[in-house]
């Protein structure tokens, strides 16, 4: 599908140099984008327009995760994440 966005002149330009630095289009770049964060959303097992986060009762901000995600936070999988995202 077909659209028009308008794009910051700043954000447009680091996508294009981020585009020529990889060896690729400008449209992957964005596609590329769109799909990380998107596929996030999808990840943690909630829409987009889910909270990802809220606030317990003594004013402490605490992540939410999907019911089902028994995920266990390690060094091994931090560093996956980082490896994956190219940290």
């Amino acid at each position: 599908m077909r659209t028009a966005i308008d794009i910051p002149e700043p954000l447009y330009r680091r996508a294009k140099a981020k585009a020529a630095e990889q060896g690729t289009t400008l449209r992957e770049v964005i596609l590329a984008a769109l799909e990380s964060d998107l596929g996030c959303w999808a990840a943690l097992g909630r829409s987009k327009g889910e909270p990802h986060s809220d606030i317990d009762e003594l004013g402490i901000p605490r992540l939410r995760r999907a019911k089902d995600d028994r995920t266990v936070v390690t060094e091994e999988f931090l560093n996956n994440l980082r490896e994956q995202e190219g940290i």
